[in-house]
């Protein structure tokens, strides 16, 4: 991102024919082993553990300690390029799958055993624009626990710390409906327009394990910056970035959720919005704030404009009480 000495004037016309979108807010908490929250961090675009953070991160202390040598959005990139070369040869993250643990609504999702980061969507936009989520694809579930690309892929056992997490050792959710008291209809107000925002919200739905675990990793819906949803993704290390980047590759779909908790065994590279550190053992805790943050989207060329009408037309609606805000977000998503 960032101005490249682009024509003013194609800006303003730009900004003059958007409209007004929504964007969701995730927030990161930092726990440690006792549960005491640590730090806590907000992001608009991603979040990435493991491969993808320690490139990031090795730029980021070259670029504190030499400032000197980043004069140009190209040199940048090389820089990145370069610690991605060096991470090949490192692989500091070729034990991911074991070095941590990722809980999508409450479900533990396994990580493919040649992953090297996973990398939480909430734009479909990566590394300069690269769609990971619209361009990935799925391992195929087969029984002889082969995926698609030849390589073995089986569902890990679950690990006792979801088991902690979730407080459900004894606990086992019933599948069985009752027809004779059937669910009530939702009227038709600004109240149906609400989205089911939490893992108990997703429990009341009186779900199996299994049945759980195929909602999350479905995979089925489109990449969206506004419903509420994460879209957590696969690479298999800094080279494979750069097959994507350049067409050659795509990313492995894991799964989507509204809430996901990565438990950290030992020291890891992770980054939000392209800002990294190395983390120590604890657990990361993601979830939308309830507040979305209101950007200017621009108009598709194909479009004539039909998004910024349309906006004018649900603004007007409510200053004359026809729709109230909570139909006029809904809406406006």
């Amino acid at each position: 991102g960032g101005y490249n000495n682009e024509s003013l004037i194609n800006i303003l016309e730009q900004v003059a024919e958007g409209y007004i979108s929504w964007l969701d807010r995730w927030e990161m908490t930092v726990e440690n082993r006792k549960g005491k929250v640590k730090q806590v961090k907000s992001f608009f675009n991603y979040l990435g553990v493991g491969a993808d953070a320690q490139a990031a991160l090795q730029v980021h202390m070259l670029r504190e300690s030499r400032p000197q040598l980043f004069f140009s959005r190209i040199v940048n990139k090389a820089w990145y390029g370069i610690f991605g070369a060096e991470d090949i040869i490192k692989a500091t993250s070729i034990n991911l799958p074991h070095d941590i643990t990722l809980i999508a609504d409450g479900v533990e999702v396994p990580l493919p055993a040649d992953s090297q980061g996973i990398i939480l969507l909430n734009i479909d936009s990566y590394a300069g624009g690269v769609p990971l989520w619209s361009m990935g694809h799925k391992a195929e579930d087969v029984s002889d626990g082969t995926g698609n690309d030849g390589r073995s892929f089986r569902p890990m056992k679950r690990s006792k710390s979801l088991d902690t997490l979730r407080g459900l050792k004894n606990q086992h959710v019933s599948s069985s409906t009752n027809e004779d008291h059937p669910m009530p209809r939702v009227p038709l107000t600004s109240a149906a327009f609400e989205r089911v925002d939490s893992v108990e919200d997703i429990a009341s739905l009186a779900l199996t394990e299994e049945e759980m675990y195929s909602r999350v990793t479905a995979c089925n819906r489109p990449s969206s910056c506004q419903d509420g949803y994460l879209d957590i993704v696969s690479i298999r290390g800094a080279f494979h970035l750069g097959q994507i980047r350049v067409g050659l590759s795509t990313a492995q779909k894991l799964c989507q959720c509204r809430e996901a908790t990565i438990i950290i065994k030992r020291k890891v590279s992770v980054q939000i919005d392209g800002e990294p550190w190395r983390q120590n053992v604890c657990t990361l805790k993601v979830r939308r704030k309830k507040d979305a943050a209101i950007m200017l989207h621009r108009s598709a060329d194909e479009s004539n404009g039909v998004e910024t009408e349309m906006a004018k037309l649900l603004d007007w609606a409510e200053e004359r009480e026809l729709i109230d805000g909570k139909v006029h977000d809904a809406l406006m998503k």
